[in-house]
């Protein structure tokens, strides 16, 4: 049964509309914009000196070992993609020491997630060798020198340092502390190139108070856990830090930006995918079960489901709203 098939017209055409526009006037009775989702997320950080002072942050670069510039790269992926889900990145950069860097923010968990960031860094890793290439292609064939022909050969399957920043507000099954940083590795845990490499983010487990921050990480994971809820941002004397802030003002924001942000905070078809399969999940095992109630407790037990991925209020309110209508309707 699809999910248009199983909820009642007005939940289909009229509800996101509808989403929209009241979480479009929650938003702006707010202080700031909630970067825990996209439109806010990329207003807050693709900015160059923001980016640099984030991942310095990021790989605690310090000194003459620091990041100095980024250049931040179309977001668009040129690989042929599965049909089901289309490739474009949040943040996409190379930096001034030769880091091809893709940064994710995820809001809400959904299944096959581990699998999601390995085929959407496959895609970026192919996009960044891609364009790395280029650099030998500029000049006709038939001109190269044999030192250059020499450097094409050495570099035809090398790759660039490779790094996926993933900011995710659920937990980790298996990672227990607020940073991960993942690798290809073997059975003796021998790393089988420092190219790759998926920093996770955990902001469930990111507790830090003001009085214990101290690095440029804390302070953009602090800004970035707790903007959504604050009315008071501390800038931390930090003039790049203080602009990153006033993008998120409610009251300077573009309608542009607001209503993008309304968007983004509406179920999206992946979640509304993922809400229409805990509720297969619950209707057969209530009917494994025998129980007549097995449909409600399952509805119930789909709301508990997003409330513990760390689902927004906003779209919490509008899945329950849907499987009320869908039980009204039965």
């Amino acid at each position: 049964m699809t999910l248009e098939n199983s909820v009642p017209e007005f939940a289909i055409t009229t509800s996101r509309e509808f989403w929209e526009q009241k979480t479009y006037e929650e938003i702006k009775k707010r202080t700031y914009l909630d970067p825990l989702y996209d439109a806010a997320f990329k207003a807050f950080l693709n900015d160059e000196q923001a980016l640099v002072s984030f991942l310095n942050g990021v790989f605690q670069f310090e000194g003459e070992n620091r990041i100095t510039s980024v250049t931040i790269k179309n977001t668009e992926i040129n690989i042929i993609f599965p049909q089901v889900k289309t490739c474009k990145l949040d943040i996409r950069a190379t930096t001034s020491n030769g880091f091809c860097i893709n940064v994710e923010m995820q809001k809400a968990k959904h299944s096959r997630f581990i699998e999601r960031i390995l085929l959407q860094h496959s895609a970026f890793m192919l996009q960044s060798k891609y364009e790395w290439d280029q650099e030998f292609l500029k000049k006709p064939t038939k001109e190269l020198t044999d030192e250059e022909r020499s450097r094409r050969e050495a570099s035809r399957y090398e790759i660039p340092p490779t790094f996926a920043i993933w900011v995710c507000d659920f937990p980790l099954e298996k990672q227990d502390e607020y940073r991960g940083t993942w690798a290809i590795r073997n059975e003796k845990g021998l790393t089988i190139t420092e190219k790759v490499k998926y920093i996770l983010y955990d902001l469930t487990r990111f507790n830090k108070t003001l009085d214990e921050i101290r690095t440029d990480e804390d302070r953009w994971l602090y800004l970035l856990k707790n903007a959504g809820s604050s009315n008071d941002l501390p800038d931390f004397d930090d003039d790049v830090i203080a602009q990153a802030i006033r993008r998120l003002l409610v009251k300077t924001a573009s309608e542009t930006l607001l209503k993008e942000q309304a968007k983004n905070m509406v179920m999206t078809e992946e979640e509304l995918d993922y809400l229409a399969s805990l509720r297969v999940r619950a209707r057969a095992e209530g009917h494994a079960e025998g129980r007549s109630e097995g449909k409600n407790e399952g509805h119930a037990d789909a709301i508990n489901v997003f409330k513990d991925l760390g689902v927004s209020p906003e779209k919490i309110a509008e899945a329950k709203a849907m499987l009320d209508a869908l039980n009204s309707s039965k």
